[in-house]
């Protein structure tokens, strides 16, 4: 969660990770930019030899590892907006953001087998535990309450959620089916009214002084909340971390804030979770395994030497949001949130490859998490319609493409992945294009309009067929462990076309996005595969794309999977 806090009694909140104030009506709303985006439309064919191949690589992490996490592909729920299972709790009622806000923990069970058919292969739930009013409180904070990430008591689940039983269960369901379960941990903030005192009698030592992304001290902007003074507060934060692992063996954490808690403690609390998730066993596909033992850290930013700072430096964290990436991604083929920057969109895919190269500074074995959408920024199909591309509730052809197209980088990634609930089926927020002057009274600001209620049942056709798309794109991740695995070799990049070899041991597939409208031929000479010392090879496409001997033929908005065979 990010704050960019203005005032309270204005109620406008920006956060990234808990709820912020407002969002809007769209009763008039703005179409979207009326200039400055556009795709761009060259046709032109392409032949790649051996002399203007790019060769540029990503060799550290995910990228020629074999850690397990590089497997994960999480699906995301907002907990309080994802889906009411009949007989369970109310849900909050109450949040940040146009659901209905009646989500609990059987409607997450009863969508399993849906999450499952995605092809995810893990899921995170945003915070579930119990929040609780302060009287007299604003009415912000009661939306605020709604979203889990101020707790008052770290070793309840809310009531408006369901009940420890009901997590015990939603998780043993999970593990059946072959999948891991992950909480949200907010361990560097809290209400103010939190129990300070745990089960074993640890304490949590609160301040109002909170870090920042910079690692400045920084008094928080929150009256009904306290962040907390880390060093005096270690043996109740890993009975936390610890605690859930041993009651209903989730697999890890996705870690709220991260920048809150210093590099130095992030090393403890990863060692605690990885020790306490080797004690613990539980089955999965006919075998007993350990809790996977996985933490993931927000930290907003699209520096990478600030997430390096935070979390990476000395191994302390594994993982963390790649939002540098992925602010990359939607600038190539759609917008980012902001858009007065006048680089928010109509970026050339050579942007993608600038990114990567920043990845080359990170500590050797981070496994940054690639994403697209998250609960605090738009749904891809909102940036679409912000940039022009698209109309607001038109779902044609090009609309989907897109979010093929976006979803294929993911499945190409080396390392984690992550996809938003409702963003394998092109879900979006209707009557939202740009959020309106008064946002937050209207659930319809930047921040929190993404969290929409679930839509996992009476999928239309092109719905459907963009869920089993993706799903068969993921399955291909389980294939061919040079998609999550692989050392990523760049071949070649222009304005419209990212072109990468994915090597995992005799395992290649070359992965081809064109961000443009037209198609494109890419001619492979034989020379490539002499310059890489692959011997004689030839290619067969994986996804459907056509392939004629050593010509690519990649559509308009496409991604495109091909194995490389060699001899």
């Amino acid at each position: 969660m990010k704050y960019t806090l203005i005032t309270l009694a204005a109620a406008v909140f920006m956060f990234s990770g808990c709820a912020s104030t407002g969002g809007g009506s769209g009763i008039t709303q703005k179409t979207g930019l009326t200039s400055g985006c556009v795709r761009t439309s060259s046709g032109k064919d392409v032949v790649l030899t051996g002399e203007n191949i790019s060769l540029q690589k990503n060799d550290r992490g995910c990228f020629g590892g074999d850690s397990p996490f590089c497997d994960i592909r999480m699906y995301q729920i907002m907990a309080e907006s994802f889906r009411h299972g009949n007989g369970g709790a109310s849900g909050p009622l109450k949040a940040w953001g146009p659901s209905s806000h009646t989500g609990n923990l059987k409607g997450v069970i009863d969508s399993l087998d849906y999450i499952k058919s995605t092809g995810a292969n893990a899921v995170w739930l945003t915070p579930i535990f119990k929040t609780l009013t302060v009287e007299g409180q604003d009415w912000t904070y009661d939306k605020l309450d709604g979203t889990g990430y101020y707790t008052s008591d770290y070793f309840s689940i809310d009531p408006k959620f369901g009940t420890k039983e009901e997590l015990a269960e939603l998780v043993k369901q999970a593990h059946a089916r072959g999948m891991y379960v992950f909480l949200d941990g907010v361990f560097g903030h809290a209400k103010i009214n939190v129990a300070t005192k745990s089960p074993k009698g640890n304490e949590l030592k609160l301040t109002v002084r909170c870090v920042d992304s910079y690692g400045k001290i920084d008094k928080i902007p929150l009256k009904e909340t306290r962040c907390f003074e880390t060093a005096d507060s270690m043996k109740f934060l890993k009975e936390v971390a610890s605690y859930w692992i041993r009651e209903v063996k989730i697999d890890g954490w996705r870690l709220d804030q991260a920048y809150q808690v210093t590099n130095e403690f992030w090393k403890e609390l990863s060692d605690e979770v990885i020790k306490t998730s080797k004690s613990v066993t539980y089955k999965m596909n006919g075998k007993n395994v350990h809790p996977l033992g996985y933490m993931v850290g927000e930290i907003w930013s699209e520096q990478p030497k600030t997430i390096e700072r935070t979390v990476f430096k000395n191994n302390a964290l594994a993982s963390a949001f790649n939002f540098p990436l992925r602010i990359e991604l939607v600038k190539v083929l759609a917008t980012r949130e902001n858009i007065s920057d006048s680089s928010a969109c109509s970026q050339p895919a050579t942007e993608l490859q600038n990114s990567y190269r920043k990845m080359q500074g990170y500590t050797d074995g981070s496994m940054p998490n690639m994403f697209l959408s998250n609960h605090d920024v738009l749904r891809f199909g909102d940036l679409l319609q912000r940039a022009g591309y698209e109309e607001d509730g038109v779902h044609g052809k090009s609309y989907f493409d897109a979010h093929r197209a976006a979803l294929s980088f993911l499945a190409a990634y080396s390392g984690p992945i992550t996809v938003y609930y409702g963003d394998e089926t092109g879900d979006e927020t209707l009557n939202f294009v740009m959020q309106p002057d008064d946002c937050g009274k209207l659930d319809r600001c930047d921040d929190h309009v993404a969290r929409t209620d679930g839509h996992v049942d009476r999928l239309t056709k092109d719905e459907e067929k963009l869920k089993n798309d993706v799903a068969a794109m993921m399955r291909l991740r389980d294939q061919h462990k040079a998609l999550s695995h692989g050392v990523r070799t760049h071949l070649y990049s222009d304005h419209g076309l990212f072109i990468d070899l994915k090597s995992y041991g005799s395992d290649r597939v070359i992965y081809a996005l064109n961000a443009g409208t037209s198609e494109r031929k890419v001619t492979l000479e034989d020379s490539v595969w002499s310059r890489l010392d692959a011997g004689a090879c030839t290619v067969s496409s994986l996804n459907g794309s056509a392939v004629s001997g050593n010509d690519l033929i990649l559509p308009g908005l496409s991604g495109s999977f091909y194995e490389v065979k060699c001899r």
